[in-house]
């Protein structure tokens, strides 16, 4: 396998265990915390989410500043989604309206979860980020026009941005408004990135982060709203249901045959490794493993060691899962305070422990 195979099948695996960490999380919260609670998530991760990348984003897509609100706003849609794995489709009307569309399978829900999910969770997506972009740009004539949503059995999601004449009132800014027909996509006419400031492996590095990004700012938004203990079990519950439910499909992924304690300790190393983690594996003795992290992409902030301990529930389980014989422990140094870095070991005991 090329450097540049290498890469891609790293960041392929690193998109998919973020990704659905964070599709996780919303869909334990569901579960636990209602749909109030769940639809809130949702709001204020997409909101902060916005604040941070959008302006900034314009700028890294290489969107001119001549373009107008409807086209900026639209092509930083459909390229950032593109990037992060969605399938998308881009049709621009006129410089004044832009069309989007966001196909299926969802990204988040790519499973039967997009049927028990609520119907108007991609309504509520949309309220955070789209109507807004034209209040980040300066232009208050921007409304976002919704038209088709997946979730209620249109075979899409779509809608429009369309600059009006006049300053729109804050309420204007987004519309529900079903449009049977509408135009259709000619990939011929879609923008593209610039292949000289965004070669393929700087794309295949910015696959992941866009799963990654969510997940990290998801887990901030839990713990406001909900605090460090609710938090953690929503966290661990998560990340235990994504082992039972993943861990073959992640260890195929990575062409690892075996179930014995080195083969379980390379499923979650080559994890680390396709999330560009710091980290080292020791292999102490035939029956013991040792796996020293030394970072946690991709929380850049200080992650309470009671998340951080949620977070392992995924090698807990995943383990348990692969091979009833072996112990799965984590230590931390420094025992108080900010945690360094942490040591995950695998043994295996020869006899069934459960």
């Amino acid at each position: 396998m090329s450097d540049l195979e290498q890469l891609r099948a790293d960041c392929l695996l690193a998109e998919k265990f973020w990704g659905r960490s964070m599709a996780g999380l919303t869909a334990i919260t569901y579960r636990e915390k209602g749909e109030a609670a769940f639809l809130d998530t949702w709001f204020q991760t997409l909101r902060s989410h916005q604040n941070v990348h959008y302006l900034n984003g314009l700028k890294k897509l290489g969107i001119g500043e001549n373009e107008s609100p409807a086209v900026k706003a639209c092509k930083y849609h459909y390229l950032t989604n593109q990037m992060g794995g969605l399938k998308m489709e881009y049709i621009e009307e006129s410089p004044k309206k832009c069309w989007i569309r966001y196909l299926a399978p969802m990204w988040t829900y790519s499973g039967i979860a997009m049927l028990a999910m609520p119907a108007h969770t991609r309504r509520t997506m949309s309220r955070a980020w789209h109507p807004r972009n034209g209040e980040l740009m300066g232009c208050d004539r921007l409304q976002y026009v919704r038209t088709k949503t997946i979730m209620e059995g249109d075979p899409y999601d779509e809608g429009y941005w369309i600059e009006h004449d006049r300053p729109l009132a804050p309420e204007e800014t987004l519309l529900f408004k079903t449009e049977i027909r509408t135009p259709e996509f000619d990939p011929a006419k879609a923008p593209k990135l610039d292949p000289e400031i965004w070669p393929e492996e700087r794309l295949y590095k910015a696959r992941p982060k866009f799963g990654g990004g969510y997940l990290s700012r998801m887990t901030t938004v839990l713990l406001a709203k909900f605090g460090l203990d609710s938090t953690s079990y929503i966290m661990g519950q998560t990340m235990r249901c994504l082992a039972i439910q993943y861990i073959h499909e992640l260890k195929d992924d990575q062409g690892i045959e075996g179930s014995d304690v080195q083969s379980v300790a390379d499923i979650f190393a080559g994890i680390l490794r396709a999330c560009r983690q710091d980290f080292t594996v020791e292999r102490i003795s035939p029956t013991r493993t040792r796996i020293v992290l030394r970072n946690y992409k991709p929380f850049d902030w200080e992650l309470p060691e009671k998340i951080r301990d949620s977070l392992f529930e995924f090698q807990r389980m995943g383990a348990r899962v692969l091979n009833g014989r072996l112990r799965v422990t984590r230590s931390v140094e420094p025992e108080f305070g900010p945690v360094a870095s942490e040591a995950w070991d695998f043994e295996d005991t020869g006899r069934w422990l459960w």
